[in-house]
């Protein structure tokens, strides 16, 4: 529960087709008043393989937080997948959530089932016992496929009640789809067996086998009868309208409420209810159908939402562009804040931000819990100037108070890069139109091109910079090398102030040659890390250091420092290490300092040899000492 109202958990596939977003339409409207809110966990299309885990659509199921859930309906008929829905129900119960499934009979669950194979009793009799028709034809969906062989079974009862006879070349295979059901009509046509009527698994395949008959003179329903099945709207405005079978939508959402009204009494045990398709008669049969719908009327929407979705594709793909060009998160807010993308907030892994990261080889399935999310856009934020700012998954979206207590449908959907899930988008449309709802595939694949493409960008940014410093550092010591050095100090010299100087430290470690022979060379590469380090320990943070030789080393700190100080304490800094590293040798560099004047600019060049000379100096001086 959440705000005081129960959160129903919706997995289906497609929300843009018309039967997925009227049920929701009408779940949302049968439900509403009895205290329910519908959070929807879309997959844009059906999820093809047999397969759950590894999908980059199906990973939106992850983000479902059970502990304010209270009941999971799996619409089963459009996701069409038994992984899916198979997993999704063992997801519910391990967290105790009843589950309703729309589709097949689940243990433990309360099922509602479209009776298909009664539904389509229905109108194989209607051909057979009204229209008197004997020679029938069933193109049927993919062979083996449980919902085509539903359909199937039905037309071989109903000819077997009816004393006829049945045999395969009866049937042909569609594939639901209309080019194959054009390819089995034209078959048909050609082997000039010609039924008199040809009774369809959907409307899809109905309204190809019209248009080849059609094209090859033979009239509907005069000469061959056709039906379908599904009940898509399309099949309203052809000549002649397709008698078919519809599910209506408040037939299931009124089907729905009533499990939902006794989930409390099941406890987890089994119960299946059904809900008949009603026979849709229309003038493809041969019958005089109610006119139900102007043609005119749904051909000009459908133009409109036509037109309307190629101008947002060509703003869309501008909008794509110009965010893979952005240089922060703050500037892609403001791109895809272009009154193009509305009623909609995008949560990003804050993983998948880190450029330093390859965004192919993120971490996938990894409890979502234990992610941080980044809002990243807003298209209801009202400030002058949004900041990106971080969320947990618990909070699911900005503005949850407000969307839920207003009764607003929340939709929420994978976003994905390369296969690889980075977070997910929730749509809060304030009208439940299908317009709207054919919006959400569009919205989605525009934004996965976007953050992908800004993403990679970035990565591509990063590299190019590691690259650039691998030719700019010194492996060995961490100090810029000598090319490295003379850009960054160019920078450091264009940036000095007027009358400000410069201290100058040459650091040559001493007896290289003696470690290396006697210790070996990975004793004298220790040796030459050490002096690294002490430069870098006793010059300012903003000094510049660079190793331009095999033992050499310059520092330039833009300040001037006390000569014998610094030189004390390179002096503790060795001390200390010698006396700490149990090395057999021990580890000394001589060092030049000089101080530039008010005015004085040095070159490279420049730099070594006034400090070389210094350091010279000063070995002098210590080889005296020593042997006197």
């Amino acid at each position: 529960m959440l705000y005081n109202k129960k959160i129903i958990a919706l997995c289906m596939a497609r929300i843009q087709d018309d039967a997925s977003n009227e049920y929701i339409t009408a779940l949302n409207r049968a439900v509403t008043p009895a205290g329910y809110s519908i959070f929807v966990y879309n997959t844009c299309s059906a999820v093809s393989v047999d397969s759950y885990e590894g999908s980059t659509q199906t990973a939106i199921y992850e983000y479902m937080d059970f502990d304010i859930i209270d009941v999971v309906i799996v619409y089963e008929e459009v996701l069409r997948n038994q992984a899916v829905t198979d997993a999704l129900i063992e997801k519910a119960k391990k967290h105790n959530a009843p589950v309703i499934v729309i589709g097949e009979t689940h243990e433990g669950c309360i099922n509602i089932k479209f009776d298909h194979e009664n539904a389509f009793v229905e109108i194989v009799r209607h051909m057979i016992q009204v229209h008197h028709l004997t020679k029938l034809h069933f193109m049927a969906g993919f062979k083996g496929n449980q919902f085509s062989e539903y359909r199937l079974n039905a037309f071989r009862k109903v000819l077997e009640e009816n004393g006829l006879p049945f045999d395969d070349s009866m049937v042909s295979y569609g594939d639901f789809y209309s080019v194959a059901a054009e390819r089995e009509t034209e078959k048909l046509v050609a082997s000039g067996r010609i039924p008199e009527a040809i009774l369809c698994a959907n409307d899809r395949m109905a309204l190809a086998v019209c248009d080849v008959l059609d094209r090859h003179g033979i009239r509907v329903p005069e000469d061959v009868a056709v039906t379908g099945f599904d009940g898509i709207p399309e099949i309203n405005v052809t000549t002649p309208r397709i008698t078919s079978v519809i599910c209506d939508p408040d037939d299931l959402a009124k089907q729905t409420l009533e499990c939902l009204e006794q989930i409390g009494a099941m406890k987890g045990k089994t119960k299946t209810v059904f809900v008949t398709p009603k026979l849709y008669i229309a003038e493809s049969c041969g019958c005089v159908g109610k006119k139900t719908r102007n043609a005119s009327e749904y051909l000009n929407t459908l133009y409109n939402c036509l037109y309307r979705f190629q101008e947002e594709e060509l703003d869309l793909s501008l909008i794509t562009a110009q965010v893979q060009r952005c240089d922060s998160l703050e500037q892609v807010a403001v791109e895809l804040k272009k009154n193009v993308i509305y009623d909609t907030c995008c949560m990003i892994e804050k993983e998948y931000l880190d450029e330093k990261v390859n965004p192919i080889q993120l971490t996938q399935h990894v409890d979502v819990k234990e992610k941080e999310l980044v809002v990243v856009f807003d298209s209801d934020f009202l400030g002058e100037h949004f900041v990106p700012y971080t969320i947990s998954p618990k909070e699911i979206t900005p503005h949850l108070d407000y969307l839920v207590e207003h009764g607003r449908v929340l939709v929420f959907t994978s976003l994905y890069h390369v296969d690889v899930p980075i977070g997910y988008a929730c749509v809060f449309y304030s009208e439940l139109t299908s317009g709207n709802y054919m919006k959400i595939p569009q919205n989605i694949n525009a934004l996965n091109n976007a953050f992908g493409g800004y993403r990679n960008l970035r990565y591509k940014n990063y590299l190019m910079n590691q690259i650039d410093e691998m030719y700019r550092i010194d492996t060995l010591t961490g100090l810029y090398n000598r090319r490295g050095f003379e850009r960054e100090y160019k920078r450091l010299l264009e940036n000095k102030q007027g009358g400000s100087r410069l201290t100058i430290i040459l650091a040559d470690l001493d007896h290289l040659k003696y470690i290396n022979d006697n210790y070996g060379h990975k004793e004298g590469d220790f040796a030459i890390h050490a002096v690294a380090q002490a430069l870098v320990q006793v010059c300012p943070d903003n000094s510049l250091f660079t190793r331009f030789g095999g033992d050499e080393m310059l520092a330039v700190c833009p300040c001037v420092l006390d000569v014998e100080e610094t030189k004390e304490k390179f002096s503790r800094y060795f001390a200390k290490l010698n006396a700490t590293a149990n090395k057999e040798y021990v580890i000394e560099a001589s060092t030049g300092i000089y101080i530039t004047g008010a005015d004085e600019i040095l070159g490279f060049e420049e730099l070594i040899e006034k400090s070389d000379h210094l350091m010279y100096e000063e070995k002098k001086e210590r080889r005296a000492r020593r042997n006197g």
